[in-house]
């Protein structure tokens, strides 16, 4: 790995010894940066999910809010079906059951693959219609798997009319939402009363003398008691540990960082907090996770439910949830310091090769994880493609050329701006023609329609951060993926920045969903330049009050 990014970054490939070790700090920070992109096909690692980050953010871009945010854990020392593979000589005891799973990492990590993709083909997409998903696959502490996926149901209500502006409209959608939640998603335990008011005395988990999961769904002839049993076991957040969930809060107070134990509520309600929409579920069980009562029945293991009603903490907490990777040991910095400063014949060939070598070892791997990759089986599964979408120009360079062939190879923004001159193209998007279309092998034909769309992954990200140093070049690219046009000049209109026209565009009233951050920060922004104005005339009007005040008393002393 280490000589082909070499290869393909000539510019640090003439870097001597000594420039090398010269690189401390910032510069040595922004050399391995570069390296660990590099390594984003490496699975599992801290760069890789970065990259499946951007993707997942790109599908809530195409699709809208998903409806549902889910987590499934396996119940890998309980499945029976899974003791008939790994323990033959007696599936019923646990001991027997713990060896097998420690000595069959391979069979326990392919039955659970298994398990949750048969299990999102026959539950998400054939009970509840979901009409696209995205999951990925993530190993506990003590090695075994469990998923975090979101999911967009057909029959979701518009959260959008939340933030409407008409009270009528904000009421009706509430009415519509919690019907839709209370339907779905449940935070009652049905063994205690439904007030709560014995939830001290709530069951005890079923471990004893079958653990519940030890027993498969077939096998169950009482569904509601098995449910009362499942949620007891599985679904109630009975210990706080250091370990776990306690975190030390304002104060040094230890607080659970699931918030258990939670409040009773005798409705689902939403509120608004600061702009976005909160939803909170009835409760009767002040420890009991939220569930979707068919979900873990089938399950038979621990799982989660949420329905999502903000774009911006699906953007910033499920995005971030789902896709995390595990905490890095060190800084880019110091790994980089580390590495220059080790031996005397240290090369960029060497030095790249470490620092991918570090960020791959930067944290512990489980024997259920390990076989997942060397079995090639997926680290997370969507129900849509992904496209490149290069904005800057860059283009694939042809391996073998014929005559006065091109160097490099159309990309998909030149076959955008050489679109056919119809109406079905004339006023398209580069993001609609990318996302619907398959790209023809000469620029100016007719594209073919796709028959399902495609996500775009656009390319380079650009922070939208007003005051960062290429916001310029991030309005442009988003008015490039927006806004049709044949020549990059028909964005500017009548502007003279890409920034003024990006603004207009945010002021005319057909912004797509994706951009409605944006707006929200040029309003803040909008308001602390007109709380700075007013802060300068102030400070003006208190100056000119103190000259005044001054000239009075001097011109009133007697000389």
């Amino acid at each position: 790995m280490g000589r082909i990014y070499v290869k393909q970054h000539p510019r640090d490939a003439r870097l001597t010894v000594e420039e090398l070790r010269d690189m401390v700090g910032h510069e040595g920070e922004a050399l391995s940066k570069r390296v660990v992109h590099f390594a984003t096909s490496l699975r599992g690692t801290r760069q890789y999910w970065f990259h499946q980050r951007s993707r997942l953010i790109s599908m809530v871009d195409t699709l809208g809010l998903p409806t549902i945010f889910f987590t499934h854990s396996a119940a890998d020392t309980q499945w029976p079906e899974l003791a008939r593979l790994i323990c033959l000589d007696n599936p019923y005891s646990s001991a027997c059951r713990n060896t097998a799973l420690f000595n069959n990492p391979a069979i326990a990590d392919w039955f659970c693959h298994q398990r949750i993709t048969r299990y999102i083909d026959t539950f998400y997409v054939g009970v509840l219609g979901a009409t696209d998903y995205w999951v990925r696959f993530e190993w506990q502490h003590r090695g075994s798997p469990h998923v975090h996926g979101v999911a967009w149901l057909p029959d979701a209500p518009n959260v959008k009319d939340l933030t409407s502006e008409n009270e009528a409209t904000v009421a009706a959608a509430k009415e519509t939402i919690i019907q839709y939640v209370d339907r779905l998603v449940s935070t009652i335990n049905p063994a205690i009363a439904a007030d709560g008011s014995d939830a001290d005395q709530a069951p005890l988990p079923k471990t004893k003398p079958q653990h519940i999961c030890n027993k498969s769904y077939i096998e169950v002839e009482d569904y509601n008691q098995d449910l009362k049993d499942l949620i007891a076991t599985c679904q109630r957040h009975t210990r706080c540990s250091a370990a776990y969930c306690l975190k030390t809060g304002r104060g040094g107070k230890q607080e659970c960082r699931f918030g258990y134990p939670k409040p009773l509520q005798a409705e689902t309600t939403i509120t608004m907090v600061e702009g976005d929409p909160v939803l909170t579920t009835k409760r009767n069980d002040p420890l009991v996770n939220d569930h979707n009562t068919t979900q873990i029945s089938s399950w038979h293991g621990n799982v989660d439910m949420k329905v999502c009603v903000s774009r911006r903490k699906v953007i910033d907490y499920v995005a971030k949830y789902a896709t995390k990777s595990e905490p890095r040991s060190k800084a880019l910095r110091e790994v980089y310091s580390s590495t220059v400063k080790k031996g005397d014949d240290c090369n960029i060939t060497k030095v790249a090769q470490k620092i991918m070598i570090s960020s791959v070892a930067e944290r512990d791997y489980s024997a259920q994880e390990t076989c997942h990759l060397l079995l090639q089986l997926p680290m997370y599964t969507a129900s849509r493609d992904f496209v490149p979408l290069s904005l800057d120009g860059s283009r694939e360079v042809l391996q073998r050329l014929n005559g006065d062939q091109p160097a490099t190879s159309p990309c998909l923004l030149d076959h955008y701006m050489e679109r056919p001159a119809t109406l079905q193209f004339q006023e398209m998007t580069l993001l609609q023609f990318a996302r619907q279309y398959k790209m023809p092998k000469a620029v100016g034909t007719a594209p073919v329609h796709r028959n399902k769309q495609v996500v775009a992954i656009v390319r380079p990200y650009c922070s939208p951060d007003p005051g960062g140093p290429k916001y310029e070049q991030y309005c442009r690219q988003s008015l490039m993926q927006h806004v049709p046009f044949r020549h990059l000049d028909d964005l500017l209109g009548s502007c003279t920045t890409y920034a003024e026209a990006f603004a207009v565009f945010l002021q005319s009233g057909s912004v797509p969903p994706s951009l409605e951050d944006d707006i929200y920060r040029l309003q803040k922004l909008q308001q602390q330049s007109d709380a700075d104005r007013d802060q300068v005339y102030h400070h003006k009007v208190f100056f000119f009050r103190q000259q005044c005040h001054n000239r009075i008393i001097f011109v009133g002393t007697p000389r």
